[in-house]
């Protein structure tokens, strides 16, 4: 939204061709939908219309959705575009959804080196698959209190609990850079409907550019401990449940093994009743425990990787950095690992006695 309003500011105010009759001329695009079928890519458009109020000054009222066919992307949104009677600007573009199946069968690539290429297009939108549901219907779907559908989604994400599945530092040039270099694979994050309503759901790993499968909820929030993205990672064994919100993660390789070492702090949220905590025994017990369940987490992603084929934690990379002169596309499928975890239940603001 602030985007949006940025934009009208410095079109009234910053450029003297722009009055109210021409910005009510202007299709401002906020998403996109795209999709693969027939042989067939098809384009919607999300636009917003925006309408004087009584007072006569603009504001933003409702969208609507413009879709297009052609057999590559160029054609498909020149066919798109070319449906719309108005002057049609992606300044405010903030996400493009991905049907699932154009993301398994065909691929990303065609579709990411036209948006890349295009000048029109800026590059800090979000990459966001469909998952189980067309993207096209996501789009469409009704929000209460929230006509434009893309605000919403970064809404959602933005303002979710669980802050670790998802992070919003992965635009799209960052996505394409590792594309096109190709020592990455990808992650891009998902939403479903579950009652007609948008919800979340899981990750999508990449093999270069087409879906291989999704990560579960604990294995994204595992990559972003090892990105050092974490904020509010909940651990819960039994009846005991820490948040860790605060870790340092380090790879290194060393002739052919994988160095991970872990640094983290946490809190208690969630106690047994037997425990107590007037000293710092039971602390460093739950330091142990937990240090073991994230050990075992990062051993289980890498086994997914592994099973998957898809280096999503950017082993080749690490091997390229290290050993450049050695470096094989395949050979990181070879490597051993090395998994260190030291975490710290602190103290801070913690209780000592519980309900029994």
């Amino acid at each position: 939204m602030k985007k949006l309003i940025i934009l009208i500011i410095t079109l009234l105010f910053f450029t003297g061709c722009y009055d109210y009759t021409e910005l009510n001329n202007t299709a401002i695009i906020s998403g996109i939908a795209a999709s693969y079928k027939d042989d067939n890519y098809e384009i919607t458009l999300e636009i917003i219309i925006l309408q004087k109020d009584d007072s006569g000054s603009q504001k933003q009222s409702k969208t609507m959705l413009v879709t297009g066919k052609g057999q590559n992307p160029a054609k498909a949104f020149n066919n798109t575009i070319g449906k719309v009677d108005k002057k049609v600007i992606f300044d405010h573009l903030q996400v493009v959804l991905l049907d699932e199946s154009l993301a398994k069968k065909e691929g990303i690539k065609h579709l990411s080196n036209y948006l890349f290429r295009d000048i029109h297009i800026s590059n800090n939108f979000y990459y966001i698959i469909a998952k189980d549901v067309s993207a096209k219907k996501i789009l469409a779907t009704k929000i209460k209190n929230e006509p434009v559908v893309s605000n919403a989604l970064i809404g959602l994400f933005k303002n979710q609990n669980d802050a670790e599945v998802f992070d919003l530092h992965n635009e799209f040039d960052y996505l394409y850079a590792h594309m096109k270099d190709g020592k990455k694979d990808i992650i891009i994050p998902s939403v479903t409907l579950k009652n007609e309503k948008i919800a979340l759901a899981n990750s999508g790993i990449f093999i270069k550019d087409k879906l291989k499968d999704y990560l579960s909820k604990t294995e994204s929030q595992t990559v972003n401990l090892l990105n050092e993205k974490v904020e509010n990672a909940l651990y819960s064994k039994q009846n005991i449940a820490i948040s860790v919100y605060r870790n340092n993660a380090k790879m290194s390789l060393k002739d052919n093994t994988v160095h991970i070492k872990v640094n983290a702090e946490g809190l208690i949220r969630c106690l047994n009743k037997d425990y107590v905590l007037r000293t710092s025994k039971i602390n460093k017990k739950l330091s142990k425990d937990f240090a073991k369940v994230i050990k075992k987490d990062i051993k289980e992603l890498i086994e997914k990787s592994l099973e998957t084929n898809s280096d999503f934690l950017g082993i080749r990379n690490l091997y390229y950095r290290t050993y450049p002169a050695k470096y094989q596309k395949d050979i990181w499928r070879s490597l051993d690992y090395k998994i260190d975890v030291n975490l710290e239940v602190n103290r801070n603001g913690q209780a000592f006695e519980v309900i029994n």
